[in-house]
């Protein structure tokens, strides 16, 4: 039975199209918070995850309107985004950082799956443009894989992923939903019928596209290229190097990033904050958005109250790897 019941269709936020200084061009959506204020406060900035798109925002960006302008990009090739030349972990790091620099502030900078692997590359090279990071089962390498990251590794086998994709498209549409679901949420039921459906509706959109097929294996085949990059050039090293506060969200029945992975955050990056969240699949922001949008509220008010040498400055000096927020904690949160 849900727990919310929701009569009215979902609307996506509106959004534009996007050239940036890499010369491919993104779609962004944006809301603006109602009210006094709140217009002059730090934005922030979503990036989505593999096969998904700014619209997986849509609920959480709803919850946390009224607190500061937000902004969701589709990555080149997903969503809204016409598909680039390339579309890869790199490629997309590049992109983020591009957007990032259009702003005249450091955001908080907020990504799940493929788009955490991505923004900890970004917060790693350019702390500059953030001022926290709020991670939502990134998709870092770790080498005990729950059931379905295995599956999407078989994938990433060069011609065995266009074989699987083809296969997959003789399966009836309801089929195919099922299984997804499956994959992303730990229990759908919880989640009211219209915030399902709008999901499907969107991801359908996309996967209509000609290139979706493509896009999807290629970005696919590099994260998982992302566990052969040797040590310095690592995201776990990219991860230590993190100067911002940084929060990292993990779904107990996660069936794509092993919730165990709380571990090696902690030997990483001892001051993130970290919070496990029961009954909760791999995209905690649309399963239980109004939760996740309490933690990551309950964040940025705390990292609002830490002062540094390295949370003050616009730019950072080279070397300078001292943690900048005090943060270092693990707690359960319960779902909403």
């Amino acid at each position: 039975m849900c727990q919310h019941l929701s009569v009215e269709p979902i609307e996506a936020w509106p959004g534009e199209l996007r050239t940036l200084s890499t010369g491919r061009r993104v779609f962004v959506r944006h809301t603006t918070p109602s009210g006094d204020g709140a217009g002059g406060r730090t934005p922030l900035v979503y990036v989505h995850g593999l096969g998904g798109s700014s619209t997986n925002w849509t609920s959480l960006m709803r919850e946390l309107h009224d607190d500061a302008e937000q902004w969701a990009v589709d990555l080149p090739g997903f969503g809204e985004s016409p598909r680039g030349d390339h579309h890869t972990v790199a490629e997309y790091v590049a992109d983020v950082i591009a957007l990032l620099a259009t702003f005249d502030r450091p955001v908080h900078l907020v990504a799940n799956s493929l788009g955490g692997l991505i923004c900890v590359h970004v917060a790693s090279r350019r702390p500059d443009l953030v001022l926290t990071l709020s991670l939502v089962s990134p998709a870092m390498p770790q080498y005990r894989l729950p059931w379905a990251a295995q599956a999407s590794a078989v994938m990433a086998v060069p011609w065995l992923g266009e074989r699987i994709l083809r296969a997959a498209a003789a399966i009836p549409a309801e089929k195919q939903a099922e299984r997804l679901t499956a994959m992303l949420f730990a229990n759908a039921a919880t989640i009211p019928v219209a915030e399902l459906t709008f999901a499907a509706e969107q991801r359908d959109r996309w996967t209509a596209q000609p290139h979706a097929d493509a896009v999807l294996l290629a970005a696919l085949r590099s994260i998982v290229a992302q566990y052969t990059r040797p040590g310095r050039q690592s995201a776990w090293h990219a991860a230590s190097h993190i100067l911002r506060p940084t929060l990292v969200i993990m779904g107990a029945r996660d069936a794509l990033v092993g919730a165990w992975g709380r571990t090696k955050w902690r030997r990483a990056l001892r001051y993130a904050r970290l919070v496990y969240m029961p009954n909760t699949g791999h995209v905690a922001m649309m399963e239980h958005p109004r939760a996740v949008a309490g933690v990551i509220r309950e964040f940025i008010h705390d990292t609002s109250r830490i002062r540094t040498s390295a949370s003050t400055r616009r730019t950072l000096e080279q070397g300078m790897r001292h943690p900048v927020a005090p943060l270092a904690e693990e707690r359960t949160h319960a779902s909403n």
